[in-house]
């Protein structure tokens, strides 16, 4: 297959990029009062060269997983069919947007983007697959490795066509600051010995090189060194299990004394590729990082956080659109007292929810993967995650609701008794995974306030109200509404973790706003639509802003005496 978009593959032997001024953060900018809508219009679409190299993988990937996979098998048994792996790997969607030089497919990451979707829309399970290998697979490093061995290693096992995928969740939790894992030097510095044990690592039952994040013995520094999962002292420990996503491979590793060569080392200055508050999501890193033969820590951390946008996002539109194409199905078929039930008000009501949620996640995904040459999206990409993840979970909540029994039924079950075997019950369950992965929503929310730049004596001063013609009279209402709510976000202070959250969560919800009135101003017909969308958004908002005097309530003590008191005992028993 050949659909390469050559501009954006990851190149075999591109020199390093030089360095240029970031453009401001979208978020950020709201975070201190100000509403950038020179950033977002206008609003970044793909050329129609990069549209049709998309629509060529798309129509592939589709044909591919008809001919292979039975979404409710897969489901049935938490398997994939065997072979499967390999005609991945065949038909290069193992290695999206790898430069056809070494047997990838050249896509950008909007298409890559839009192949997982694609995959989501069939399987929840092999998108997650399709975009561990992509995102966190050992390729995707290529772009900020300096030459040398550990990048000549990596290019052949890419060329080889290897599964691949990163381990640094572990068992005492991954919000940690350390890792557990410790890599000892020997032989004077020319190897390391890796032991430890890894948990819900994408990719760990099939993967053929992981790259391992461990504390270096002696320094307390947590490096990541690429492993080979066949080398002595590696055990496959188990699968998981999970109440969704089931048959994505997923597993547990454990390495005893794992010797890897000093030389399988990345070759960093600091922890970029962590995707936690600070690290790499604002500011510049330092200037000597592009000639010294280190990694860029805040390329690392861009391609990290590009990374889990890649597993997220596109799954949930896939899996919203379909909560779109079952509620009409369902709708289309369905009679109450002589009445079709679509034209009832409150049927309505949920109906334009749903098509407005669709509409948003389609418009931040396109911002995350299509913004980058107008805006830093390092900040924004934490909001993102967490809006898609919680858009896509109302959503489907809202279908099973629509449904009733038949929305809480099983596919197996109502195909069984030969109703239409519409699948909204693993729909669901795939969906609640999303707001897990890549980091649970509440932290997310801290993490991001946490991250927001200091506030210089210039940027307080009082931001300007946009305005556009291009947007209806009640979209405009939206975007005025949006400044004002941005002005008052930059004078919510605190640094305790309530507040953090509320305040990422009200920043989000600002970003969700203007990026879909931003995108809503070149479609006219989508007007609507972003209106339905900020109508919800200003109501969720309304509730986030109650919350903020709550941070006197003493959760303490009662937290408190629920885990080391017997005061609630009586809560426990029947």
């Amino acid at each position: 297959m050949t659909c390469s978009d050559s501009s954006t593959a990851r190149s075999p032997r591109s020199p390093r990029r030089p360095r240029s001024p970031r453009p401001p953060s979208l978020l950020d900018e709201l975070y201190a009062g100000h509403v950038r809508w020179d950033l977002v219009r206008p609003f970044p679409r793909q050329s129609a060269a990069e549209r049709a190299a998309g629509d060529e993988a798309v129509a592939a990937v589709t044909d591919l997983l008809r001919t292979w996979i039975d979404p409710e098998e897969v489901d049935r048994t938490g398997r994939l069919p065997d072979g499967f792996q390999a005609a991945l790997g065949k038909a290069g969607f193992l290695r999206l947007m790898i430069d056809p030089a070494l047997g990838g497919l050249g896509l950008s990451w909007a298409n890559a983007a839009r192949v997982v979707e694609a995959t989501a829309r069939w399987s929840a399970p092999v998108a997650y697959t399709v975009a561990i290998t992509n995102g966190f697979g050992s390729g995707s490093y290529l772009p900020v490795l300096p030459p040398g061995p550990l990048r000549d290693l990596i290019e052949a096992r890419v060329a080889g066509g290897i599964v691949s995928g990163g381990a640094d969740a572990e068992p005492i939790g991954t919000a940690n600051q350390h890792r557990a894992t410790t890599a000892v030097p020997v032989e004077d510095g020319a190897a390391y010995l890796i032991t430890g044990e890894k948990v819900f690592i994408g990719n760990a039952p099939v993967a053929d090189l992981m790259d391992v994040s461990a504390t270096i013995d002696g320094t307390g520094e947590v490096r990541l060194f690429f492993v080979d999962l066949d080398a002595p002292g590696v055990e496959h420990v188990m699968r998981h299990e999970f109440m969704g996503l089931r048959g994505a491979e997923i597993g547990a590793i454990r390495f005893d004394n794992v010797r890897v060569a000093a030389e399988r080392l990345l070759p960093e200055s600091e922890d970029g590729w962590r995707m936690r508050p600070g690290e790499g999501t604002s500011g510049e890193a330092d200037s000597s990082e592009a000639d010294s033969g280190e990694a860029d820590s805040g390329e690392l951390a861009a391609l990290a956080l590009s990374a889990r946008n890649l597993v997220v996002t596109p799954t949930t539109l896939g899996i919203a659109r379909m909560c779109l194409v079952w509620t009409r199905d369902f709708l289309g078929r369905r009679v109450i007292d002589g009445r079709g039930l679509g034209e009832y008000d409150q049927i309505q009501r949920l109906v334009s929810a749903t098509a407005a949620d669709v509409f948003t996640i389609e418009s931040l995904l396109a911002w995350s993967v299509l913004g980058g040459d107008q805006a830093d999206l390092r900040p924004d990409l934490t909001a993102v995650k967490n809006l898609v993840s919680r858009l896509c979970w109302r959503t489907v909540d809202r279908t099973v609701s629509l449904l009733g029994a038949e929305g809480y039924e099983t596919a197996r079950s109502k195909a069984a008794r030969g109703a239409v075997p519409l699948p909204v019950e693993r729909a669901f369950r795939d969906a609640r995974a999303l707001r897990v992965a890549g980091g649970v929503d509440f932290m997310l929310d801290m993490w991001s306030a946490k991250s927001r730049p200091p506030l210089a004596p210039e940027t307080r001063l009082p931001g300007l109200t946009p305005h556009d013609t291009a947007l209806t009279s009640r979209n405009e209402m939206h975007l005025a509404f949006v400044a004002a709510q941005s002005r008052s976000l930059a004078d919510i202070r605190g640094d305790d973790q309530h507040t953090l959250g509320v305040a990422g969560a009200i920043a989000a919800e600002l970003l969700s706003m203007t990026v879909v009135l931003a995108r809503s101003a070149d479609l006219p017909d989508a007007a609507d639509l972003a209106d339905v969308s900020c109508t919800a958004s200003r109501h969720r908002l309304a509730e986030l802003r109650s919350r903020l005097g709550d941070r006197d309530r003493d959760a303490a003590a009662t937290s408190d005496a629920s885990l080391h008191t017997a005061r609630f005992d009586f809560l426990t028993r029947t």
